[in-house]
């Protein structure tokens, strides 16, 4: 596997660095609702890595948030790749740089291996099942926020009521806790293992956003939630991750 995640990682930044020529050079965007876009940037990023993943794992299936869902042929490994090529494509149509290319693999509902790149920060990200989680090479492990430090980073999702946010937003001040919004869940999960914020929620987000920030929260030692039950590949799911302490602290008002 030690090539496969060589050629995995030259293909996931040879693609993020193609997405910042693209901006660079002016590209279209299509409209898919409300605060939700497609560029040409995401067309070609997620085209690109599925032409890579499939040259070196050709039974496999794959998750696009572009591209929807392809089986793979192997009915007994149900192997599927999951790609978010650009989350938070407005802050990447607007020139910031909190945006992510987010891979992950799933084997039988267990996520296997996460990858989360943020080209315009130089932070790559990649964890494996039961070796851990690194960022730029080095080794990840969550620590728990001093008493009254916390900083959770939030999502607002379109596909809940505006007033469950409103009412997310009114438990943290209320347990005076810090909030952070973003506009890209991969790449806050990612933070979350890295330190930069202590945890994440959102009401719902979708598999390519969440997977491989999830297990890198995960093998870095964070609690997360068992997203893929009930569908959640398909379907989406709520997320709650955090340091394991502040996820115990907070998961009963949360809830």
């Amino acid at each position: 596997m030690e090539n496969e995640y060589q050629i995995l990682e030259s293909a996931i930044k040879k693609a993020g660095k193609r997405a910042q020529v693209i901006r660079q050079s002016g590209l279209s965007v299509t409209v898919k609702g409300r605060q939700d876009f497609v560029s040409e940037a995401d067309v070609s990023v997620e085209n690109e890595l599925k032409e890579v993943i499939h040259g070196l794992f050709s039974e496999d299936g794959f998750l696009g948030e572009e591209s929807g869902l392809v089986l793979g042929t192997d009915t007994k490994k149900s192997g599927v790749w999951v790609i978010d090529p650009i989350d938070g494509t407005t802050n990447y149509l607007q020139g910031m740089d909190y945006w992510c290319i987010s891979v992950a693999y799933v084997i039988n509902d267990v996520i296997q291996l996460g990858f989360v790149y943020a080209p315009d920060r130089d932070e790559f990200f990649f964890a494996q099942r039961g070796k851990g989680a690194y960022l730029n090479g080095a080794s990840l492990t969550i620590q728990e926020p001093e008493k009254g430090q916390a900083i959770i980073g939030v999502g607002r999702s379109n596909r809940r009521p505006l007033q469950a946010y409103f009412d997310l937003l009114g438990v943290l001040d209320t347990n005076n806790v810090e909030h952070r919004r973003f506009g890209a869940g991969a790449l806050m999960l990612a933070h979350v293992a890295s330190g930069l914020v202590h945890g994440y929620f959102e009401s719902h987000l979708n598999s390519w956003d969440a997977l491989a920030g999830l297990l890198l929260i995960e093998e870095a030692g964070g609690r997360v939630p068992n997203f893929l039950e009930n569908d959640g590949l398909l379907n989406g799911s709520p997320v709650w991750a955090a340091s394991s302490q502040l996820w115990l602290d907070l998961d009963h008002v949360l809830k």
